[in-house]
């Protein structure tokens, strides 16, 4: 008897937990629809393009790293201006969002959406790095 309760409860509760997930995805498919849909830009970087923009071997660039300076600090260290390092990123940014709208993941709106927050997200990548001691 025993033994029959436990599967009649774990069959009870895998139906309520599936039935649960399936309303989540419903009222989340529901609120990207009334907003237009909800586009996550998120991009990953490469590394060794960066290295070699930077001038820095891999090497080079992890010893800056544990030493605390950032990106544009490489960058200052190889003679690279911040105009020109930020200008790397942007045009990185460019291409990866003309990618995704030729895709037609991304529309004008989240595009012109993406491309005003891309400032300060690119301000914040090339000046951080957890390791610097302040």
């Amino acid at each position: 008897m025993k033994h029959v309760f436990r599967q009649l409860f774990l069959f009870l509760i895998i139906i309520f937990s599936s039935s649960l997930i399936a309303h989540a995805e419903q009222t989340d498919l529901k609120q990207g629809e009334e907003d237009g849909g909800l586009v996550v830009y998120h991009v990953k970087y490469d590394y060794n393009a960066i290295f070699q923009y930077l001038g820095l071997s891999r090497n080079q660039f992890e010893q800056y790293w544990k030493e605390g300076f950032s990106i544009s600090d490489m960058a200052e260290k190889q003679g690279i201006s911040r105009r020109e390092i930020e200008s790397y990123f942007y045009e990185f940014h460019y291409n990866e969002m003309q990618k995704w709208r030729a895709k037609g993941v991304l529309s004008e709106k989240h595009y012109y959406h993406c491309v005003y927050m891309l400032a300060d997200e690119i301000e914040e990548f090339i000046d951080r790095n957890p390791n610097r001691i302040e």
